[in-house]
């Protein structure tokens, strides 16, 4: 077997038995930083890597002089016999240049002299010394060395092969909304007492499991959570449902009940009641919907605007993209000197989900072929580091990584990269593809619209005028509608007097809450010498009462805070409708007193037959 070196990269051919010309047929790459300084080291040894057969170290000079930069011919071994030889083709390439006339190199880079440069080794034959005369001697008297038929490294593929099911996935969005009728399990004095239960769901789908929060004491719980799962077409699977009532010592089984996967898959969407099954009474309502990833970006920003709306406080944030990464292979994997190639796999991790490669066995130019998919919640920070591929040896620790942040998906076509993308430590590639699509709902409560308004009023329950134009959101309920903006449009209502405060104001039908989201304010204004410390205040009217007020937290010194808060009121509709929402924004007037400066405020009118809602900005006006 022969092992090649160049610095600290080497890489072995296989092991020919029983023969002392051994031909290996076999090609090896390497990545080149300054060719003018640095070798070839070339050793021939037996399999156990124990004995040297012969060695050569060949200057990487020799091939900048020589004709297209190639060798093709045989090399005298040193530390063996007078007869041993090997033969080898050399081709050297530069990776993203040209060369100029002359066949000199002479671009450079940002970190060395010289552009990295391809070399190829292959097509290895070698002659060891044998008895005089005997068949396989060759006699360098009588023969001159020749010139045998080289064979081309095989080309390196430019893109991934996934087979057709990658990328072909679904997010299943399972709402878990109320129950009714539930048998009571929980007695006292004896079983004398009939009580209640304390319910909670159970799901099973695709080898995941998923459990919702114990509601207390009640037969008829809202639970009102939201679970989302990668799911395949592949036909047969079903959703499992049990209902278990919470015990110290052992949970009573409360009914179970199924759902055919093909059925949602097929429909896209699923609302219904489910009788429990092995029980004397109940039934669980669920929604279910299927949500299919699309290659654009278009959508984003209203995906993450309806996701913070319908997020529930006991769920865990909702998925806005679903991320798929095929690895193929890696390539010039570092390898010691005098060692065995490594058996590596690699790893790649979002969050606190991690897919692990198999292992594949000594081998500098692993296959693994495998893929993985996963939920991503923010498109715009998340990233595959340290998510990235990690290759790694069994035993021997990292051998390099990558970076690839999803935001660079978001701007590539189709969200799509597929190409080769060098390792962290700059020795070694690996071949994947990294493929994000966008998960919009078709049954959130949210639907687009083109209608435009405008208003010129600060009353919330008013039309209000959209900042910058943007697209219109409303729902199919009847009693909501929802409207979302761009929050960076370049194009800017002008700023009140008094500064802008942004809102977003929701009626969350299936929980039964007002839900407003406080984003921030802008050109506050500035009354002394300092800017404010600005928070935000939140009351609603008629009620003054610590029950229905809320407020943000305290930005320190600014005109334009942001605060991104969510606040909430249980209550249902049509109390809501007779509701007033006052919005005020206020400032510490120093920081030993307790008084509170007035830096402006909106205040709601009276419902109407519509709860209005969206995300826009709005005038700050005094009040006396």
């Amino acid at each position: 077997m022969v092992q090649l070196s160049i610095q600290d990269v080497t890489q072995e051919s296989k092991a020919v038995y029983s023969t002392n010309c051994p031909v290996w047929e076999e090609a090896f790459r390497f990545f080149l930083q300054d060719p003018q300084s640095q070798e070839l080291d070339v050793q021939v040894k037996d399999d156990s890597r124990a004995l040297t057969l012969g060695a050569l170290t060949l200057p990487l000079a020799r091939l900048l002089t020589a004709p297209e930069l190639t060798l093709d011919q045989w090399f005298q071994l040193s530390s063996s016999g007078p007869n041993s030889r090997l033969y080898m083709k050399l081709v050297m390439r530069p990776t993203s240049h040209a060369l100029p006339a002359g066949g000199k190199l002479h671009f450079f880079d940002s970190t060395s002299h010289y552009a990295s440069q391809i070399l190829y080794l292959d097509s290895s034959e070698i002659n060891f010394p044998t008895v005089p005369g005997s068949p396989g001697a060759w006699d360098e008297d009588n023969e001159s060395p020749q010139r045998g038929s080289s064979v081309d490294a095989p080309p390196r593929p430019c893109h991934t092969t996934p087979d057709s099911q990658f990328g072909t996935e679904h997010v299943l969005r399972i709402h878990v909304l109320e129950a009714q009728d539930l048998i009571a399990k929980d007695r006292f004095l004896g079983g004398l007492v009939k009580g209640k239960s304390d319910p909670y769901v159970k799901l099973k789908l695709s080898g995941r499991s998923f459990r919702s929060h114990v509601v207390r004491e009640d037969l008829n719980p809202r639970w009102n959570e939201v679970f989302e799962v990668i799911v395949t077409s592949i036909p047969g699977q079903e959703l499992d449902i049990e209902v278990f009532d919470k015990d110290l010592d052992k949970d009573d089984f409360l009914g179970r009940c199924k759902v055919s996967l093909t059925t949602v898959l097929n429909s896209g969407f699923l609302d219904e009641w489910l009788t429990l099954e092995d029980v004397p009474s109940g039934r669980l309502h669920l929604r279910l919907e299927r949500l299919t990833p699309r290659p654009t970006a278009a959508e984003l920003e209203e995906v993450l605007q309806v996701n913070s709306l319908i997020q529930t406080q006991k769920s865990a944030e909702l998925a806005a993209a679903l991320l798929s990464v095929y690895m193929e292979r890696a390539e010039d994997l570092p390898l010691r000197k005098g060692t065995k190639p490594p058996s590596s796999y690699a790893t790649l991790t979002v969050g606190d989900t991690t897919h692990k490669t198999k292992t594949i066995a000594q081998t500098s130019a692993p296959v693994w072929d495998e893929s993985a998919s996963f939920l991503i919640r923010k498109p715009y920070t998340e990233s595959l580091d340290p998510v990235a591929p990690q290759v790694r040896g069994e035993g021997t620790g990292a051998l390099g990584s990558l970076s690839l942040p999803l935001s660079e998906l978001l701007v590539a076509d189709q969200l799509c990269l597929d190409r080769w993308f060098t390792l962290s430590s700059g020795q070694g590639q690996v071949l994947l593809r990294a493929q994000l699509g966008i998960l919009v709902s078709q049954h959130s409560g949210v639907e687009a619209h083109s209608h435009s308004y405008s208003h010129s009023s600060s009353s919330l329950s008013e039309e209000p005028e959209l900042w910058g134009g943007p697209p219109h959101i409303t729902s199919s309920a009847p009693e909501l509608r929802q409207r979302l903006t761009h929050v960076d449009s370049p194009l800017e209502a002008s700023a009140g007097p008094l500064g802008q405060v942004k809102l977003t104001v929701w009626y969350y039908s299936e929980e039964r809450k007002l839900v407003s989201i406080v984003h921030g304010c802008r050109a506050l204004r500035q009354n002394g010498r300092d800017p404010p410390d600005p928070y935000v205040s939140l009351l609603l009217l008629p009620d003054k009462n610590r029950g229905t007020k809320r407020k943000t937290s305290q930005k320190k010194r600014t005109l334009n805070p942001e605060f991104n808060e969510r606040f909430e009121w249980e209550l249902p509709l049509d109390e809501a409708l007779r509701r007033k929402l006052d919005v005020s924004v206020k400032s510490n007037s120093s920081f030993m007193s307790r008084e509170r400066e007035l830096l402006g405020k909106v205040r709601g009118q009276d419902g109407r037959a519509e709860v209005r809602a969206g995300s826009y900005w709005y005038q700050g006006h005094s009040t006396c």
